[in-house]
């Protein structure tokens, strides 16, 4: 296989780009995502792949809850102080408000929508990233602005 081909290709597939919030006990924080697709309609439920090893993986373990918070192409700073996991301080991820809603994750004041999900599964020992398949049990929609996705970035992710 032609390395160079085969990231190349993997970088055409299409990514949003999310704050993930996740919870476990008292404790909350987000990371950004970008390998999220629905899996299933009814009930709808979703996929997220989420990096092995990290605390955000460990937290999804334990809560098995998070949501999906959609940022608004106006928001790459908001995805950029995410890259790093952000710790619940006060009512703030960092810089950044939120308020919990129906599964108690971190929900952004200035997320464009959100997902809350209930996670039912976890694939890992497959790559670097486990599979995450939540079933989403609330949605909101604030703002039906557009959604930053990974190629209005200068950013790649994947290959």
């Amino acid at each position: 296989m032609n390395p160079d081909i085969k990231k190349k290709l993997l970088r055409k597939i299409p990514y949003g780009l999310y704050v993930i919030g996740v919870k476990s006990g008292d404790d909350l924080h987000g990371l950004t995502g970008s390998w999220l697709t629905q899996v299933s309609m009814n009930p709808p439920v979703i996929a997220i792949g989420i990096r092995e090893g990290t605390k955000s993986l460990e937290m999804i373990k334990q809560g098995k809850v998070l949501t999906v918070n959609f940022i608004s192409k106006g928001g790459r700073a908001i995805i950029e102080h995410f890259f790093k996991s952000a710790t619940r301080e006060g009512n703030r991820l960092g810089q950044y408000a939120f308020h919990t809603g129906k599964t108690g994750a971190p929900i952004l004041d200035e997320a464009i929508g959100c997902l809350e999900c209930e996670v039912k599964q976890i694939a890992d020992g497959f790559g670097d990233h486990a599979i995450v398949i939540a079933e989403v049990v609330e949605a909101d929609l604030p703002s039906d602005a557009d959604s930053l996705v990974m190629s209005d970035t200068p950013w790649h992710y994947g290959g």
